[in-house]
């Protein structure tokens, strides 16, 4: 983006080490970003993606903030759970959203394309989740589906899935 700064800050709003591990919020700053767009913090725009910097200045998007699901309290990450499941041998593709619970508060729900001629269950895939998560970040439900909704780049669309 011309005559546009990117910076990846920490929670104190300094910038994270360019090792390509440390993780903070990319908050970027230019020209077309205006307050009319979002609210400014200094002139920057705090995006809500966390990712990290690499030893070359290249900034990678690891997940977006609100891609945390609260669980009884516990904090559960939904990429940490989509992970677990693409694993599992008879699934294609999987995106995990935060669903509203009576008595959690927040839990997981995935979507799962499974791989052409699979024969796996929710029971199947909640049972694999559990080998590999504590017990409370295992996914509540599964649907499964024969593709996600994307956007025309590929990207999932978790508003979509979050209205079915």
């Amino acid at each position: 983006m011309v005559n546009t700064e990117v910076r990846v800050v920490n929670k104190q709003g300094e910038d994270v080490t360019p090792n390509g591990a440390e993780l903070g919020e990319i908050i970027v700053k230019g020209n077309g970003i205006t307050e009319a767009n979002q609210t400014l913090v200094d002139g920057w725009l705090y995006t809500g993606d966390i990712g990290a910097i690499d030893g070359q200045g290249n900034i990678h998007v690891v997940k977006h903030k609100n891609a945390q699901i609260t669980d009884n309290e516990e904090n559960i990450s939904s990429l940490e759970v989509e992970g677990v499941l693409y694993k599992h041998p008879e699934v294609e593709e999987v995106a995990v959203i935060v669903t509203p619970h009576i008595e959690w508060g927040e839990t997981s729900h995935a979507f799962v394309v499974p791989l052409e001629g699979s024969t796996v269950t929710e029971d199947d895939l909640i049972a694999f989740s559990k080998e590999k998560l504590v017990h409370y970040k295992c996914p509540k439900a599964i649907t499964f589906m024969d593709e996600l909704p994307k956007t025309a780049s590929g990207k999932i669309l978790r508003v979509k899935l979050q209205e079915m």
